[in-house]
């Protein structure tokens, strides 16, 4: 099967482009249109072809996304005949990971789902497909300490650090050596190891945090100390903890110039951190 028009779907979610923040509202799902006859999709159905060419784009589809996300992955694509699925209309889509690494960012879990029952990607030709319809998918995560902590230690994730410190040191003000979180009794806690001018040893902060969803996204708020020996702002803390937020910085992959995601719901469960949310993939 040489239709690669699902292709894109992944490359939209999984890719890494230039992330513009933007607060998703909800969409209306289009009735469906452009569709093959009834009779064509009965015999499609019947024939068992339908059932052949979703496998294939299944099988596609994951292979592409493997190229770029390492993990278990599972594709599903139902789509209305074989006649369609060639012209990109398809019903449904899901995307379910375990173990899974984007670009250093890893999660325990990953599941994505579309939320209409009719999608549209045309294709003008394999570089240029069309987003037809706005295409709303749910997605759920799952991060363990582990995984933040590996994800704390990527390059990406470096950047932001290394960003914060140049700031930081242009000021006279201090310079963050290491960091990692800690996620305890159902707790999170950020300890950050910090060279401060003018103080011979490096000082270790620990403090904690609650999290919270605003405008869509994950805030670490109600900061506290954990320990006192510090006099430290703690609404200053409070803007230097979310500028290196590894929470938002790790979901954050799931948005790129195609795709804007908004947070819908986060807690901490069994010392393991539950997301999820909308993305939403605007048509052109």
């Amino acid at each position: 099967m040489k239709n690669k028009i699902l292709l894109v779907l992944g490359i939209l979610i999984f890719s890494i482009g230039n992330v513009f923040a933007a607060e998703c509202k909800w969409m209306q799902c289009p009735e469906p249109y452009d569709l093959s006859n009834g009779v064509s999709r009965f015999v499609s159905v019947a024939s068992g072809s339908n059932f052949l060419a979703s496998r294939v784009a299944e099988s596609i589809l994951k292979k592409e996304i493997s190229k770029t996300v390492d993990g278990k992955l599972s594709v599903g694509i139902s789509s209305y005949s074989l006649m369609d699925l060639k012209k990109g209309i398809f019903k449904s889509l899901s995307i379910k990971g375990k173990n899974i690494v984007v670009e250093d960012v890893y999660f325990t879990s990953l599941n994505i789902q579309t939320l209409c029952d009719f999608n549209y990607i045309a294709q003008i030709d394999t570089k240029n497909p069309v987003i037809k319809e706005d295409m709303p998918l749910a997605f759920s995560v799952v991060m363990s300490e582990d995984d933040i902590n590996k994800t704390m230690l990527g390059a990406g994730y470096k950047k932001v650090l290394d960003d914060l410190n140049m700031l930081g040191s242009s000021l006279g003000v201090f310079k963050i050596t290491s960091s990692q979180i800690k996620i305890k009794d159902n707790k999170f806690y950020y300890i950050l190891k910090v060279a401060i001018p003018f103080v011979r040893n490096i000082q270790n902060i620990v403090i904690t945090s609650d999290l919270k969803v605003s405008r869509g996204q994950i805030d670490l708020t109600n900061t506290k100390l954990v320990n006192n020996n510090m006099l430290i702002d703690l609404k200053q803390l409070d803007k230097v903890i979310n500028y290196i937020n590894p929470l938002d910085f790790s979901l954050n992959i799931l948005e790129n110039k195609h795709a804007d995601l908004t947070v819908q719901n986060i807690k901490i469960q069994d010392n393991k951190i539950y997301a999820n949310g909308l993305i939403v993939v605007p048509k052109e």
